[in-house]
């Protein structure tokens, strides 16, 4: 789940009510340990026989409408989360744990009160800082407290909050998934924000190995790959993304051959020729830049074409100049390192590099080394490779 109407909710302990005793305190811990892993429709079934018996807290209550709005229930989606509303609103100032105060502002925010949120997760921390409230002891207490700090913007906190609670949660059981998973995006996204490529792939990659990633998560490990230089690397990613969904994969299936011809080409330019950078380059500057370039192995083959043709029938000789020859394999070589290395940032930035690249023309560009060779008759390069080829 990613932030949108629905904020994540997660794990925390809650009183049943009395009635039932242990029966309903034995479906309450399924329910919750249910929610956890993710198993929505199953934790639903026990809540709402958690909610006959009168046995729902407010915490209780936000996973209620969590469930009911995740298996599309929501109708009684939002009748739960009003009612969760109410409830944590009673109970936070006797509240002793962040639980309270954690489901609170993922209340608010998923009633558009954002502001509400704010000062619910801010009003938490400070009890915290202040020591008027005990510092988490457990993994999920960490969890919560990066989640308010994150409600309110404090990156470094949360941060460092999310890293202590990774630490901490055992997954065997897919138990905390969710929570590790959304920690692990927090992390790599910040990492990648901030420059630290390095710090990036390696939450996102062990995001993807948890299982259950999102395929903006693929997208991100990929790019912070592509910033590193690891290339085939970023394929794999790529390729990873195009198994989850090979009917809606055409970008990721693009990004990959661009990456593995950056295998081939390896390293690519940071720059254009006395020009900016293509991290610098704007959208629209990234793609009169690709036109160009197409335009340019365009305009070299037609040179190369119009010098074979002036030698009439007799294609075994070679150009009149050889020097020509040397040229526009240059010109090829260069202009296709500068060429796959836009194409990367444009795919990393998500801009849609296949419906780019279809609408201008260059998209045997990316997929046929040939259309990157010299016609047949010129010179070889060096060592008997064909100019302009890989």
């Amino acid at each position: 789940m990613r932030f949108g109407m629905l904020v994540m909710a997660f794990v925390g302990g809650a009183a049943l009510a009395a009635a039932g005793g242990d029966d309903l305190s034995a479906v309450k811990d399924a329910a919750v340990r249910q929610y956890d892993q993710g198993s929505y429709e199953e934790s639903r079934t026990n809540l709402r026989q958690l909610d006959d018996a009168r046995a729902l807290d407010g915490p209780l209550l936000y996973r209620l409408f969590f469930c009911e709005s995740a298996t599309g229930h929501e109708d009684y989606a939002k009748k739960a989360l009003d009612r969760a509303r109410t409830e944590l609103e009673k109970t936070i100032p006797a509240a002793r744990t962040l639980e309270e105060s954690f489901y609170l502002a993922n209340t608010y925010a998923n009633l558009g009160k954002s502001e509400d949120a704010r000062k619910a997760a801010s009003d938490a921390t400070a009890q915290i800082e202040s020591g008027r409230a005990e510092s988490p002891k457990t993994a999920i207490g960490f969890f919560q407290l990066g989640k308010l700090y994150q409600d309110q913007g404090r990156q470094t906190e949360a941060s460092t909050a999310y890293a202590k609670a990774l630490d901490g949660f055992d997954l065997k059981d897919g138990r905390y998934g969710g929570n590790a998973r959304w920690a692990l995006r927090y992390l790599g996204s910040g990492s990648y924000a901030r420059g630290d490529f390095a710090a990036s792939e390696s939450s996102f990659a062990r995001l993807t190995a948890l299982g259950g990633a999102d395929p903006s998560d693929w997208e991100s490990l990929a790019a912070s790959r592509v910033r590193l230089g690891q290339y085939a690397k970023a394929s794999e990613a790529w390729r990873s993304l195009v198994k989850l969904d090979p009917a809606n994969a055409d970008d990721p299936r693009y990004s990959a051959r661009l990456a593995d011809t950056a295998v081939t080409l390896s390293p690519l330019p940071a720059a254009a020729t006395g020009g900016a950078a293509f991290s610098a380059m704007s959208r629209t500057d990234l793609e009169a830049f690709l036109k160009a370039r197409a335009e340019a192995v365009t305009a070299a083959q037609g040179r190369a074409t119009a010098a074979l043709a002036a030698e009439g029938d007799d294609v075994s000789k070679p150009p009149p100049d050889p020097k020509l020859s040397q040229e526009l394999a240059r010109t090829l070589r260069e202009t296709r390192g500068q060429f796959v290395a836009a194409c990367l940032e444009y795919a990393i930035r998500r801009y849609g590099i296949r419906e780019t690249a279809f609408r201008e023309g260059y998209a045997v560009l990316i997929f046929q080394d040939r259309a990157w060779e010299l016609p047949e008759g010129f010179a070889q390069e060096a060592g008997g490779k064909p100019a302009g080829g890989s």
